[in-house]
């Protein structure tokens, strides 16, 4: 809403109209938000709520899990390579490119 503009709520359809200040034109019309009937829209806003929340939990618990899950892989990664070098009875330290100049 600009300062040229106000907000109108109808009385009879209870939708939201914009209208300009200067010559009275709409500008924007929004139509009556549906409620259900019965319900209480506080309540469910806060089931909505509550629903996204567990969403959320849900995917941050799994994706904790997956990065715990790939450290054990990597850890397995190393502990092989380092058992394969072990085994293989090279002690050499490996070329070190800083010291080629």
């Amino acid at each position: 809403m600009s300062e040229g503009t106000f907000l109108i709520d109808c009385p009879c359809c209870k939708a939201r109209v914009e209208v300009d200040k200067k010559n009275g034109k709409v500008l924007r019309h929004w139509e009556k938000p549906v409620v259900k009937e019965g319900g209480d829209p506080m309540k469910e806003a806060f089931k909505k709520m509550q629903a996204d929340k567990s969403r959320l939990d849900d995917y941050f618990t799994n994706a904790g899990r997956s990065l715990e899950d790939k450290k054990k892989e990597l850890e397995e990664k190393f502990a092989r390579e380092k058992k394969r070098i072990e085994d293989s009875g090279d002690n050499s330290r490996p070329l070190n490119p800083m010291d080629l100049d």
